[in-house]
């Protein structure tokens, strides 16, 4: 810890020798006052003389209060209190952003263990299709959805399940082609938001007048694209719901091959 008497010591000293240099010089002044006629300037000088004595005085109140052993252990003192204080409540906080992340995990495996629910009784991949898409239903708010099947040797995905969907089944797209075939290739979520009324007729097998979000989430299994899954929605997906899909691209992807190969 600092030696703060050895500084008092030192802003004494100094204060002295300041003080008697200073007094020594209006004496100085002073007698040659006596034997001068005209005294203005001298007088001037005496005022300067006492302003800087005066913030000489001034100065070493602060430094002395500054130098006072109990008043900066008062203020080391208040400042870990404010620390600590704060240390408290970021230990407080992480504390409960521990306590939602467990309950996110939770609630994040529940709702992913209901959308594979009833997957294993499944006979067809359009049965495995539009189950899922019941499932994600449960548990995302959408109001659409497709389910794209990657068939013919790779080369095309084609349509095998559909939740709510009007009219005919929407055409088959090889990867690279439209939003959903470039998402196929990313293999990544793509979000969509305020799209206008006749985008999906162009770009997205929904067709018709929807929902302004579309969710492209393509199913991947040791990176390849086995299927496409389209999502509309009235509103924009939740961290939670965003953070399920995520999980599904290689989850889903898996159980997906699985099936196949077990066909």
């Amino acid at each position: 810890m600092i030696n703060l008497s050895k500084y008092r010591r030192f802003i004494l000293v100094t204060f002295m020798v300041i003080i008697v240099a200073a007094f020594l010089t209006l004496a100085a002044i002073w007698n040659s006052m006596l034997t001068v006629k005209d005294i203005r300037n001298e007088g001037w000088i005496i005022v300067f003389l006492i302003i800087l004595i005066a913030a000489c005085v001034i100065l070493f109140y602060f430094s002395l209060k500054l130098s006072d052993t109990d008043a900066f252990q008062e203020a080391v003192d208040r400042l870990v209190a404010t620390e600590k204080e704060k240390l408290i409540k970021k230990m407080e906080e992480k504390k409960k952003q521990e306590q939602e992340t467990t309950v996110d995990e939770s609630d994040l495996k529940e709702s992913i263990g209901q959308i594979y629910s009833g997957l294993q009784s499944v006979k067809s991949i359009e049965t495995f299709a539009n189950k899922v898409l019941m499932n994600i239903s449960k548990q995302i708010e959408i109001v659409r959805g497709v389910f794209f099947y990657r068939s013919d040797g790779g080369k095309l995905f084609t349509c095998k399940g559909e939740y709510a969907l009007t009219g005919n089944k929407p055409a088959s797209f090889k990867p690279g082609e439209n939003l959903t075939g470039q998402a196929a290739i990313n293999k990544t979520i793509t979000s969509i938001h305020e799209i206008p009324e006749n985008y999906f007729k162009v770009e997205s097998g929904l067709g018709g007048t929807l929902p302004k979000h579309l969710i492209i989430l393509p199913l991947v299994y040791k990176d390849e694209t086995l299927a496409v899954i389209e999502l509309a929605t009235f509103k924009k997906i939740n961290t939670v719901q965003f953070k399920i899909l995520n999980i599904l691209i290689s989850e889903l992807g898996e159980r997906l091959n699985k099936f196949v190969s077990t066909k």
